[in-house]
């Protein structure tokens, strides 16, 4: 006889199960597998069917080939156009260059016979020329990477045959432990010039006169000679001046400022055009420091104080403008060539010959330090 339990019982498993239904974000998940499946498979098949055809038997059998080409394609002109609208404006910039009657860094500067009369022209364009050279080697240098060496130069020859070079240069120095210890190397190269051409160039370079004023500026006029026997001379005045404490005109930090330009008329020391061909250098050299990352090299972590993965960099940004006037004499054409070749080799000298002071004095930081640590070992190990 059935109890009420297997009544219970069998009414319960007669009742129809009722199937589960997958949540909506489940379903979709499964679709976009298949399809991501899909389109795996459908590669497959392509490149199982290209396989053995000429490249561009296979491109032609793939539509999807065929659409990523023309992508492509469409892209490659776009950036090519863009390119080419690039060239195009850094031509017009050299012809403006080429054309252009003067320079921001040039100044039209005449010295009579009097001393104190040549002392009252350095003294009046003293301030102007220091502004001057800072805000154009920062506005020359700009947008240029930070923490990287840059160098641009541009040569070109003028309606009147004058040869004129345009130099940008951003030379980095880790590791030395001021601004002040570049800015010393950089005016002892400055003062002592012609003996580094004279040694790295084979020039014989003499200087002819060498004026001082106040510490501040001096006037120098150079000749050298090639090995073809063609003499230069150049006339110059350099205006200098360290900011160890920073100056609110010059971006308010420490920065050391260099600006030179050529004297177009020395009624003392004129030109003379017929037995020497006449260069005029007019430049600007910014020195500031900053903390960088450390590159740990021989030669600068000896000088290196601080532990926290950074040192002391000095940056020099160096911009010029050098005109070789065309020769009132003959030359040959290859002396020529040579001397215009040549034109901004004292700009190369300048940057070796600074390495070589900073890096000899990094070498004798680092031998000092060495034996200090040697003495305090041995100090040590004898009064255990």
């Amino acid at each position: 006889m059935p109890t009420p339990s297997d009544s219970t019982d069998s009414s319960q498993s007669t009742e129809p199960q009722t199937k589960k239904r997958k949540p909506t974000y489940l379903v979709r998940k499964e679709e976009e597998a298949l399809r991501d499946e899909i389109l795996q498979l459908q590669a497959q098949v392509a490149v199982l069917q290209s396989r053995g055809l000429p490249a561009g038997a296979a491109i032609a059998a793939d539509p999807v080939l065929q659409a990523a080409r023309a992508k492509r394609k469409v892209l490659t002109d776009v950036v090519r156009n863009q390119q080419l609208g690039v060239a195009a404006a850094q031509s017009l910039l050299m012809e403006s260059s080429r054309t252009q009657s003067s320079h921001p860094l040039c100044t039209h500067i005449r010295l009579r016979r009097d001393w104190a009369a040549r002392r009252a022209t350095l003294l009046a364009i003293r301030d102007e020329k220091l502004q001057n050279a800072f805000d154009y080697a920062m506005a020359r240098t700009q947008f240029a990477a930070d923490g990287l060496d840059h160098e641009a130069s541009e040569k070109f020859e003028t309606d009147k045959g004058d040869v004129c070079f345009l130099g940008n240069v951003v030379v980095r120095f880790p590791g030395v432990q001021s601004p002040r210890q570049v800015y010393e190397a950089l005016y002892f190269y400055l003062t002592n010039m012609e003996i580094s051409i004279s040694e790295r160039l084979g020039h014989i370079t003499v200087r002819e006169d060498y004026g001082v004023l106040e510490g501040s500026a001096f006037n120098a006029r150079l000749t050298s000679s090639d090995g073809n026997g063609v003499t230069t001379e150049s006339n110059t005045i350099a205006f200098t001046q360290l900011f160890e404490k920073g100056d609110p005109r010059f971006g308010g930090e420490p920065c050391a400022i260099v600006a030179a330009d050529s004297v177009d008329e020395d009624e003392l020391y004129p030109y003379r055009p017929s037995e020497r061909i006449r260069k005029d250098i007019s430049g600007a050299i910014v020195l500031t420091a900053s903390r960088q990352g450390k590159r740990p090299t021989a030669e600068t972590a000896a000088l290196t104080e601080a532990d926290d993965g950074s040192e002391l960099v000095v940056t020099m940004r160096r911009t010029g403008y050098l005109k070789l006037h065309r020769p009132e004499f003959p030359v040959s054409p290859f002396a020529q060539q040579e001397l215009e070749a040549g034109i901004a080799d004292w700009g190369t000298v300048m940057i070796k010959a600074m390495r070589e002071i900073l890096f000899a004095q990094i070498r004798g930081k680092r031998s000092q330090r060495g034996c200090t640590k040697s003495r305090t070992r041995l100090w040590s190990s004898d009064h255990r």
